[in-house]
């Protein structure tokens, strides 16, 4: 019976999948790692106090070192297997100049399925085994592997709508699409969000509406734009850490037109119980919105800080 603490797939940069396990000549042996990640506190000390005085924490990198192993039936297909390995981890499995993260896979019984994004570290050395005859075939080494975000995420991605055609009367808990009527737009919704880490969403906005004011009341961080999205113009808000971009379908730059004191850099959807049992409610302003074209999503990842 295998164990549930191993991986099920490697997915490369390119997309190519590698099945761990194919109850053939492919094996995982039980993986470590994969529950909490490192967390490191920031403190400060003054001249005279005793102890520190905590300030924040971070999740460091989480390494995921995997035990893998490939049966043969000769020397060739040793070498066979060697170079099968090696080709699918290989870190250049992807565009020149470009660095992209694989996919570690874990498929849960129930179909769940829990994906870390990671970059091999190193690969198999393939030293020598010594031992009884009846192995001399086999290739059983290790891979490490760095994830340098250390969170899972549900590879679906959430996507929620408000669209703008007319209006119905607000109750919670909020079905998806939120509807208006009026040119002047300034109301809420709310929805649950499962995961237990923060997730940074992308925001997608379809004109016209004008110095649009987007608030996660649960957090209380806002995004605003000093700016007129025309009809059949869409502006796309990245939030997520080190891609965090506001452009427009044409590619124009309008991160100039965000308000001096917008949260682009800590917008985020939370976990319970920052946001008391994961409900984020969402407030939308703005003016000059044309119901029948007016639209804002959110698509995010549920992330998950272990499993």
């Amino acid at each position: 019976m295998r164990s549930q603490l191993e991986f099920d797939q490697y997915i490369s940069p390119d997309g190519e999948v590698y099945n761990f396990n194919n109850h053939v000549d492919r094996f995982l042996f039980p993986t470590d790692n994969l529950g909490m990640s490192p967390i490191r506190y920031v403190t400060q000390r003054g001249p005279f106090q005793d102890g520190e005085t905590l300030l924040d924490f971070f999740l460091e990198p989480r390494l995921i070192q995997v035990r893998h192993r490939r049966l043969a039936k000769s020397r060739n297909g040793q070498w066979d297997a060697r170079d099968d390995i090696i080709d699918m981890i290989r870190p250049n499995r992807q565009e020149a100049n470009s660095l992209t993260h694989g996919v570690l896979r874990k498929i849960f019984p129930d179909g769940r399925i829990r994906d870390l994004s990671v970059l091999v570290q190193q690969g198999p050395q393939f030293d020598r085994a010594f031992g009884s005859g009846w192995d001399e075939w086999a290739v059983d080494d290790v891979i490490r592997f760095i994830a340098h975000d250390p969170t899972f995420f549900d590879p679906t991605v959430v996507d929620t709508d408000f669209s703008f055609t007319s209006f119905e009367e607000l109750s919670f808990p909020i079905d998806f699409p939120i509807l208006f009527f009026s040119s002047t737009l300034d109301d809420t919704a709310s929805f649950s969000y499962s995961g237990t880490w923060l997730t940074y969403p992308t925001i997608v906005i379809d004109g016209p509406i004008s110095g649009i004011i987007i608030t996660n009341t649960s957090i209380d961080k806002k995004i605003e734009l000093s700016y007129q999205i025309k009809a059949n113009e869409t502006v796309t808000i990245s939030t997520a850490y080190g891609d965090k971009t506001v452009e427009n379908q044409n590619g124009t730059n309008l991160i100039g037109t965000l308000s001096t004191d917008s949260d682009l850099d800590t917008f985020h959807i939370a976990p319970d119980p920052v946001a008391p049992d994961g409900v984020n409610t969402i407030r939308v302003q703005g003016t000059e919105v044309e119901p029948e074209t007016t639209n804002i999503s959110f698509s995010y990842y549920t992330r998950y800080i272990g499993i």
